[in-house]
């Protein structure tokens, strides 16, 4: 990224270091994605039981446990632990390493089982799908509409926010982080599916102010899916997520303190719809999100904001047959909006913010981002900076460093700093860890570009 001198390539250096975001929303004029589905109820919050079909072979440490969402009797707010009827049929056969499979959510590996009252307590960890299925071969009939989906909330879990500064895990300090609700000084709003995908946030605390929104815009999504298992091993997968139309990102940050911060929010919130069951397995498409920022304020009194926005076409998706990957590329983007020419932000110092927003659509069984599957996750970062007032009479230098990912497969994949803060707890309460990643799957770096306004050498250097 462009510097204007010492201080700014100080800032710059702080600036591109990695950071994972949680998405935002500054206020901004017309319509934003509609209204979240409404809230999981009764049984439904616990998903639909499995059925056996003669055509599908499970592996032979699944112990199936009866009753459904009706044998569920609580989930922990971390969304760990499932409070389950010790009388269910099948109960008694779970043990640490086997795999429960109740309903389409409540499926994993057993890290922990234990009576605890009257009930069974059983702490899951996430577990690929073909550790769940050995052979079986699933395709939805038709695209499943995105356009309205059921929203789970997980409650208050403990990994709901930690500071990347801190290391997760390694000592860092977590709080809970409640979806459109205040906590650790963030309140958060996100949004899905049938205009987009996305969450608006806003954080006040320590003398610093952050609010932003970054959505990826989406018209009718829907989506389609085929999943052939044999041998306990992924013959052939295909997923699509149709309706991809853009991406818009806006962003403020102050600080009257010179402090800066370095935040990472996996959103504790699910939205999702069932498929149904194929062959007697609840398949079911989720949408979930991580959002992360980080500041780099040079100067106490550091302010910077910009809004822009890209059109962005075509599907999502991948396709994998005979040991190899192919993708669709919806990355055809056009700007619609400058979000380089936007930027505003006059201070003493150099002024950066960096928002990093992840986006996942899981085709699979599970709950929140420990779901197994297929998936297609779409991470965008975008890094921000604007020059010091004071050199404003040669030039006054701006900067975005925009990059997209496409992170693609069958399996689950969970951020390692996150895979750190729960083994941490884990151990502590002497359960099982569980593993940052399983399956096969490929990420491709589809779009990187800086932009330098203006384009002369006092700031491309």
């Amino acid at each position: 990224m462009p510097a204007s001198g010492t201080r700014r390539g100080r800032a710059t250096a702080a600036l591109l270091a990695a950071v994972l975001l949680l998405p935002a929303a500054c206020g901004r004029s017309g319509p934003g994605p509609t209204p979240p589905g409404p809230p999981a109820t009764g049984d439904q919050r616990y998903g639909a039981a499995p059925a056996r079909d003669p055509q599908v072979t499970y592996q032979p440490d699944v112990v199936f446990v009866g009753g459904g969402g009706g044998s569920v009797r609580g989930l922990s707010d971390d969304a760990l632990t499932w409070r389950i009827d010790p009388a269910a049929s099948g109960a008694d056969q779970l043990a640490r390493g086997r795999v429960m499979f109740l309903t389409g959510r409540a499926v994993g590996r057993v890290l922990d089982v234990r009576r605890d009252g009257d009930d069974l307590a059983v702490t899951l960890g996430p577990v690929d799908i073909t550790e769940v299925i050995r052979d079986g071969t699933f395709a939805g009939d038709r695209p499943v509409s995105l356009d309205s989906p059921t929203r789970y909330d997980a409650g208050t879990p403990f990994w709901a926010e930690y500071d990347a500064e801190s290391g997760a895990g390694g000592g860092g300090r977590m709080m809970p982080v409640v979806a459109r609700r205040r906590a650790a000084g963030f309140a958060v709003t996100p949004v899905c599916c049938a205009d987009g995908v996305g969450a608006r946030f806003s954080y006040d605390g320590g003398g610093i102010r952050v609010a932003g929104t970054v959505t990826l815009l989406m018209k009718s999504p829907s989506a389609r899916f085929h999943l052939e298992i044999r041998g306990g091993a992924v013959r052939r997968a295909e997923l699509r997520i149709a309706g991809m139309a853009g991406l818009r990102i806006e962003i403020a940050g102050a600080t009257d303190a010179g402090r800066n911060i370095n935040k990472r929010i996996p959103i504790p919130l699910d939205f999702s719809v069932p498929v149904g069951e194929i062959l007697g397995v609840p398949f079911s498409v989720t949408a979930n999100q991580l959002v992360g920022v980080q500041t780099a304020f040079s100067s106490r009194d550091g302010n910077i904001k910009a809004a822009g926005e890209w059109s962005l076409g075509g599907d999502l998706g991948f396709g994998y047959a005979d040991g190899a990957f192919g993708v669709t590329k919806p990355w055809n983007l056009t700007v619609r909006n400058s979000i380089t020419d936007s930027i505003y932000g006059p201070s003493v110092g150099v002024s950066g913010i960096i928002v990093h927003y992840q986006a996942a659509f899981r085709v699979g069984l599970g709950i929140l981002g420990f779901t197994s599957g297929l998936y297609a996750t779409v991470t965008a970062t975008a890094g921000l900076t604007v020059g010091s007032a004071l050199g404003a009479p040669i030039e006054l230098c701006r900067s975005t460093q925009l990059g997209l990912w496409l992170d693609y497969g069958v399996g689950y994949r969970i951020p390692a700093g996150l895979v750190k803060v729960i083994n941490a707890f884990l151990d502590l309460v002497n359960a099982g860890p569980i593993e940052e990643k399983a399956g096969i799957g490929r990420v491709d770096n589809v779009f990187n570009k800086l932009d330098v306004q203006p384009d002369v050498r006092i700031c491309r250097g």
